[in-house]
This record gives C-alpha cells, sequence and structure tokens, in this order.
C-alpha cells in the first residue's frame, strides 16, 4: 500500500467513525473488532480516540487515555523526554513520519515493554485548523522483532567464528587478510608506518609430548593472552598456525615500537606458566619486520618476517631477528634449492661416487662407499653437504636413500662383471629410511635380483642418528638389518657422543673413524692414544674399523702400526664415478703385478 493509499484509507476510516449513518456504524463496527490498535490524535498529539484492540495493547482504557499525550505514559522512563518538550510537541505536515513505519519500545500500563510498530497519517475533515486529524496504526512486532534480532546475532557469532580463531579468540587467517586489505592499513604500509612480528614457540611438540595436549592448549591460550596484551591500538593480533602467531603493529615511532612490541611478549613468555600443578617454560623465537624494508605489501611483509623467524630459529632461537635484505637473497636461494631439488628426485639428476676402501692388513682393495651426488644443470656437480639438509626438510630424504640404495647395488653388480667379485659395497642412510619398517624388506629384494649376498653390504649410520634419542626405533632397524644378513657400521664416529658400551647393545659389526680424529694423529699425542685405544678395544669386541680421511703417508703408518683394519681417503683415491673406479682398479692389479718378484724357475728333474 502506498503513502496515498494509507493517507486516504486513514481519511475515509475517520469520515466513517464520525458519520451517523448505517455506514458509520458498520465501519465503526470494523474498526471496533481490528486486531491492529488504531489512535485518532489531534495535531497537538493529544488522544482523541482509540479502538479496543488499542486499548488491549496498552492496557489503558479510552477514557484514561483520551487528552494524554502517548509520550508522557506510553515510552519507558528512561526515555521520555522532559515534561516541557511534551507539552511542546506538535505535529508538523511536513514531518517524515507520515512517510514511513515508525518502530519502538514502549510500555504497558502493568509495566510489560514491547515493540511497537506505528503507522502514521495526517487526515483534513474540513476547513478549520481543528479538523486536521493524526491516525496511528499500532501493531505488537515484539516477536518478529526478537527473531530478527536473534538472527541477527547469530549472523554477528558466525561471522566471529570465521574471522577468529577457536581456541585462543585471536584473529585467524581470514581476518587478517581482510585486515590487510583496508584502505587504512594499505596507506600505513605505503608509508611505512606498519610492522609485523611473526611469533613461533620454541619446542611445542615437547611440551604436547612432556605435559600433554591439555597443557599444549592451555599454552597456546597463554600465548594469544600475552600477544592480546602486547597489542597496541590500531594493532591486530592474530593466530595463523597451530602454534604460530603474528602480530601486525602500527609504528609510530617506528622500528623502535617493533622492537618494544617483541620485547614485551619475549619477557612476558619468559615467565614460567603454572597449570594444574606443572610449570609449563615457554619459550619462543621471532622474526621481524617494517614495511618498506623489501616489503611493499601485507602480505610481502609477513614473509620477510617469516624469514626473519627461520633465521632466529636457525641461530638457537628464543630471540628476535629483522629482516635483512642479506637474509632474503639467503631465503630466495633455500627456495630455489627446493625447486631444484623437487625436479631433481622427479628427474633421476642424482649419481653415485665410489671411493675406495683398503685392507692395510693385505694392501689389498677390500670394497668402497658409495657416495650421492647431484649433477645440477646449472651448477654441476654437487657434494652431499650443499642439499642433504634442504632434502631432510623437504621431507624427500628416504627418497634420495633409496636411490643412493638402487645405484650402489647396481654399481657392486658391474664391478662383479668387470671382475672384481671379492669387493664390498658401504651404502649410507639416514634416519628417515631407517624407520621405513619396508626398508630391510626392500634391500633384501634388491639384493636377490642381483644375485648379490647380504654380507657383502654394509650399511652406515651416523653415530648422532643412532643415539639421538629414538634409539628403540634405530635398534629395531639394526637388528632387522642384522637379521637379513648386512653388516652394520657407526658412521663418522668421534663427532657425537656414543660410547663403546652402546655400541655393543646396538651389535654394530664396524666403526668408522670421523676424519677429524684421523687429522690429528700427526700432531697431536693423546689423539693417537685414543685412536689405538679404540682400535684394540673394537678388536676385542670382534668389530672391524675403518678410518675415513686419511691423507698422508705418515697417517697411514700410524695406523698400520695400530693395526687399523681398513682405510680410505684422498691419500689412496678420491671418490669416482664406476666407469673411472672399474678403470682404476685395473691400474691398480696391473701395477701390483708388475711390482711382484719374478717367479723362481722350477728345478729340473734329475
Amino acid at each position: 500500500m502506498t503513502d496515498h493509499d494509507t493517507d486516504s484509507a486513514a481519511e475515509t476510516a475517520l469520515a466513517c467513525l464520525t458519520c451517523t449513518g448505517a455506514g458509520g456504524a458498520l465501519f465503526r463496527g470494523i474498526v471496533a473488532g481490528a486486531h491492529d490498535g488504531i489512535v485518532v490524535q489531534g495535531l497537538d498529539a493529544r488522544i482523541e480516540w482509540v479502538n479496543p484492540a488499542c486499548e488491549r495493547l496498552y492496557g489503558w482504557t479510552l477514557d484514561e487515555m483520551r487528552g494524554r499525550k502517548p509520550q508522557d505514559f506510553l515510552l519507558p522512563p528512561e526515555m521520555r523526554p522532559p515534561p516541557d518538550e511534551i507539552a511542546g510537541f506538535r505535529y508538523h505536515a511536513d514531518s517524515a513520519l507520515f512517510r514511513r513505519y515508525s518502530l519502538g519500545r514502549h510500555i504497558r500500563r502493568d509495566g510489560t515493554t514491547f515493540w511497537n510498530q506505528q503507522g502514521f497519517a495526517l487526515v483534513d475533515l474540513g476547513p478549520g485548523p481543528g479538523d486536521r486529524k493524526v491516525i496511528i496504526t499500532c501493531r505488537d512486532v515484539t516477536d518478529q522483532v526478537s527473531t530478527e534480532m536473534a538472527l541477527r546475532q547469530v549472523q554477528v557469532d558466525l561471522r566471529h567464528a570465521a574471522h577468529h580463531d577457536d581456541l585462543t579468540g585471536l584473529a585467524n587467517r581470514k581476518r587478517l587478510v581482510e585486515h590487510l586489505g583496508t584502505p587504512q592499513v594499505r596507506a600505513g604500509i605505503a608509508a611505512g608506518r606498519l610492522g609485523a612480528l611473526v611469533i613461533d614457540i620454541d619446542k611445542f611438540k615437547d611440551i604436547n609430548d612432556t605435559h600433554g595436549h591439555g597443557a599444549g592448549d592451555r599454552t597456546l591460550v597463554h600465548v594469544a593472552s600475552v600477544l592480546a596484551g602486547a597489542a597496541g591500538p590500531g594493532d591486530l593480533a592474530c593466530r595463523t598456525g597451530g602454534d604460530e602467531f603474528l602480530l601486525v603493529c602500527a609504528l609510530p615511532d617506528g622500528t623502535a615500537t617493533l622492537d618494544a612490541r617483541a620485547g614485551e611478549v619475549l619477557r612476558a613468555l619468559g615467565q614460567p606458566l603454572v597449570w594444574r600443578d606443572q610449570t609449563i617454560r615457554i619459550g619462543a623465537s621471532i622474526g621481524a619486520c617494517a614495511a618498506g624494508d623489501g616489503a611493499a605489501t601485507g602480505e610481502e611483509m609477513i614473509q620477510c618476517a617469516d624469514t626473519a623467524l627461520y633465521d632466529a630459529k636457525a641461530r638457537g632461537r628464543g630471540r628476535v631477528v629483522h629482516y635483512t635484505a642479506g637474509l632474503g637473497r639467503a631465503q630466495r636461494a633455500r627456495q630455489t634449492l627446493a625447486r631444484d631439488l623437487r625436479e631433481a628426485v622427479s628427474g633421476d639428476q642424482f649419481t653415485i661416487h665410489l671411493q675406495p676402501q683398503l685392507s692395510l692388513a693385505t694392501g689389498r682393495i677390500c670394497g668402497c662407499e658409495a657416495l650421492i651426488r647431484w649433477q645440477h644443470p646449472a651448477r654441476g656437480l654437487l657434494a652431499p653437504a650443499a642439499f642433504l639438509d634442504a632434502a631432510d626438510g623437504l621431507g624427500l630424504l628416504a627418497e634420495i636413500d633409496y636411490r643412493s640404495m638402487t645405484m650402489a647395488l647396481d654399481a657392486l653388480q658391474a664391478l662383479d662383471a668387470a671382475g672384481f667379485t671379492d669387493l664390498g659395497m658401504s651404502i649410507n642412510v639416514s634416519a628417515a629410511i631407517l624407520a621405513d619398517v619396508n626398508y630391510p624388506g626392500l634391500l633384501d629384494w634388491a639384493l636377490q635380483s642381483r644375485g648379490l649376498a647380504a654380507g657383502r653390504v654394509c650399511i652406515e649410520v651416523l653415530e648422532t642418528t643412532i643415539l639421538d634419542g629414538s634409539g628403540a626405533d634405530v635398534r629395531g632397524a639394526v637388528a632387522r638389518l642384522k637379521r637379513l644378513g648386512v653388516r652394520v657400521a657407526l658412521d663418522d664416529f668421534g663427532t657425537g657422543y656414543a660410547g663403546l658400551a652402546h655400541m655393543a647393545s646396538f651389535e654394530v659389526d664396524a666403526i668408522k673413524l670421523d676424519r677429524s680424529m684421523i687429522a690429528r694423529l700427526e700432531q697431536d699425542p693423546r689423539n693417537r692414544v685414543i685412536v689405538r685405544a679404540i682400535i684394540r678395544l673394537c678388536g676385542l669386541l670382534r668389530m672391524s674399523v675403518v678410518a675415513e680421511g686419511v691423507e698422508t703417508a705418515a697417517q697411514r703408518a700410524m695406523l698400520h702400526r695400530a693395526n687399523c683394519p681398513v682405510i680410505q681417503g684422498y691419500g689412496l683415491a678420491r671418490p669416482m664415478p664406476l666407469p673411472a673406479l672399474i678403470g682404476w682398479l685395473r691400474a691398480r692389479a696391473d701395477g701390483m703385478a708388475a711390482l711382484a718378484p719374478p717367479a723362481v724357475p722350477a728345478r729340473p728333474a734329475r
């Protein structure tokens, strides 16, 4: 119904109410039976007439309301204007009231409140000023309003849930994206007035493992509380991942504000958290970046702070590191390496080089060690130190180990075909491959398919791997390999913290003395005593010893006098591809044949 229709209806209604004919009586009956309340007022807003529905709605009779203004008794006390303002109120023909519905909270005679939807119409019943009347229709819409308010609250709750972390109540990544996209934040970044702190809980897994996941959740809530407390006006605190948090900071004082926020967080987290009579010590590493320090957008600013966080962890954790251009270059190099490594694994860019091992007792080559190399398409041949740590971080180490194993066994088969059938093959493995319960079975299948005896293969495990706290798993892996018939050696002995008692309990077949111990043989008498003692004790334990990194004749002579069984190193030969090794072995065999004493001719028979 249009406003014009409403005015016409109201005018007709009032006319019918005031007429005395049969039509007027009929209309008064209809109005009296209407469910909506109807009020007739003069321009001075005093009530002249109401229908029974209005009496029921307000709880007041017509006689009690006639002559009064509704503001005086229908508005709740806290909403009523002053008496003089009520007394002076009048309707004006151009009032916006006559062009829309009005919704307000009113009070009944019994003190209960309700939501009243009202429509106002101005009608002329004659030429005199007193002939202009205001007709008001009233309806109790409390149920509708309550339903709408509940729906709005649900919408508010859903929006909050969509933009906030359930556990900590901090903003989540979706809220962060919205925040970074606002004009104010964009302007702040462009002006260099914003910064970001990326906070990561140090060794959070240890908290879960030691105290339980309930303690882990309490720790996250505590960190969130600290971060919210450190946030200034206009800052946004977020939980962006499992144990990673973010604070987007306004920087009224430049990077000094960023330093102050980071210091406040570290100091607060440095206080032990007591939870259920347990003391939880929380450490954190923080990466910081101010807009403008290589970051032109909010996302770039956070990425730079992430890069700084990576460096903070690498430096030993528990510190704040600011992003620099140098860190950015290092991060890009890591990203490039990660991309190239994935391509290398899928593109078979790995190969092995073989380093001979010499038996000092016989003077013969007794085996070789397979050493992985990466034939990088742009950087050339790369040694393991250039890529194995990155491969471990990317979860590619086990796959590279399997490729190394396959290539090493192929090389051993090729050496057999070339006539060198008495050589062994040492293969390096990582903790990642030892954790795979399928590894011994796959190794067994690979040996059988090539017709190779298991006893010719020695699996080399780093000393730091075999005793790094996961001894039960490694112990089981070593036992499975031993049952298979392969030998197991403890690699890089002398760089970790293993003892000979541990080696005996793991039943390894050999140890490899680290090159750092061999390098000190000539200059350090105490080191010579230690090396001789290790070799002697290993002999008593029926374990072999391989000295790696032998480079000089003096080192070789000392090891020979100490009865070291096997050596390898640059003093003997550098690692080389399989074809080069076969050539080297043949040349060595020819040379040894040439140096052999001539055969004594048999004495002729008499």
